[in-house]
């Protein structure tokens, strides 16, 4: 492309971000997209989240007000097994991801349209273009096997079990440990859509496991779903030093970058950030760097604690569940509300890399 035109590889949320403020730079901007529209792979989307973040502030770093598309969460129960605690949600908000209305990435499409952004859809990029591409490229690719096989950035296969619809309630999730899955089952509810995700890293979830998981969902929340759909993603939590904006001259954004929480996986805040660091790598590689640096200072700190959880505690969740029952699940919650709080009196131990609360680190 000629100089001035800047072309973005993906259409979700990050590559949108960088679309829009490099749109506002005054560049010509063409976003490519496999999908036949906006909103990133129809393999995960539509889809609702909850993740760590500060809405106000994320909007005004990125130059986009996103806070309207993100709903406070009001409760978010974990179980381990059958025993329940209170998951933090001082700082936690539910967002919905897809074309829907409603959703983060139909509020970014508007925003890309006002602004002048192209997007070209089913278009995906294929292995013979990667080493054609000019300098200076966006990847934003999101968690598709292909295109980390295709830009040889290590990753780990996520298995996974999915389940997504209208649903009766809103701002509210879970979260579900269990031996039967390296991570864990998770719903969240938004706009009055459901996306339910039973998934593990590097290992098959078979169905027993989904049986037991919809065993749980049915007796202890009253929620059962009908229709699930089994898929094969990436996550680039391979290695610890996984994370870089730029590979052979090209841009990477989003969870391409390794934008994302080591520990729980949140990757929301990190797309919507890595998209304006993205954007100010092209005309300010060094700086924008630096910038990425800051944000990424935790990562490995995170990604070894997580191993460590991996290999010590995560695979014993009825010995987890006992400590709590001793413990009192009760008090254990007052510990978690004193966390609850812009200046916590109980600090947790580590904390998400950079981007939870942005501009507060």
């Amino acid at each position: 492309m000629a100089a001035g035109e800047v072309l973005i590889v993906g259409a979700g949320m990050s590559g949108m971000v960088a679309a829009i403020n490099l749109a506002r730079e005054g560049h010509r901007v063409l976003v490519r997209e496999a999908e036949e529209s906006y909103g990133g792979a129809r393999i995960y989307n539509p889809s609702t989240h909850v993740t760590p973040i500060d809405p106000i502030k994320t909007s005004e770093y990125i130059g986009i007000d996103v806070s309207p598309v993100f709903h406070k969460v009001i409760k978010c129960p974990a179980f381990f097994h059958q025993t329940e605690i209170q998951f933090p949600v001082y700082s936690v908000y539910g967002v919905e991801r897809g074309d829907r209305p409603g959703s983060l990435d139909t509020l970014l499409y508007g925003e890309c349209l006002n602004a002048g952004v192209e997007f070209e859809f089913s278009s995906p990029l294929k292995e013979e273009e990667v080493p054609r591409l000019k300098p200076g490229t966006i990847i934003a690719c999101g968690l598709i096997p292909r295109a980390y096989k295709m830009l040889e950035i290590p990753f780990i296969t996520v298995s996974m079990w999915m389940s997504r619809g209208e649903i009766g309630f809103s701002d509210y999730a879970w979260l579900w440990f269990d031996e039967c899955v390296t991570e864990y089952g998770y719903l969240s509810a938004v706009n009055n859509y459901y996306f339910d995700l039973l998934f593990s890293f590097g290992r098959r979830v078979d169905e027993k496991a989904l049986r037991r998981y919809r065993d749980f969902a049915l007796r202890h929340q009253g929620v059962e779903h009908e229709s699930w759909d089994y898929q094969v993603g990436a996550v680039p939590l391979a290695v610890p030093d996984n994370f870089r904006l730029f590979r052979d001259g090209l841009i990477m954004c989003g969870t391409m970058s390794g934008a994302i929480d080591p520990f729980m996986g949140f990757g929301i805040s990190g797309a919507l950030v890595s998209g304006k660091v993205a954007a100010m790598a092209v005309s300010d590689p060094e700086g924008a760097q630096r910038e990425f640096d800051r944000f990424m200072r935790r990562f490995r700190r995170s990604f070894y604690l997580k191993e460590a959880w991996k290999r010590f505690v995560r695979p014993h969740v009825g010995l987890m569940e006992w400590q709590i029952r001793l413990l009192g699940a009760e008090r254990i919650n007052r510990l978690i509300r004193l966390t609850e709080r812009e200046k916590p009196l109980l600090p947790m131990p580590f904390a998400i890399p950079g981007f939870g609360h942005v501009a507060t680190h």
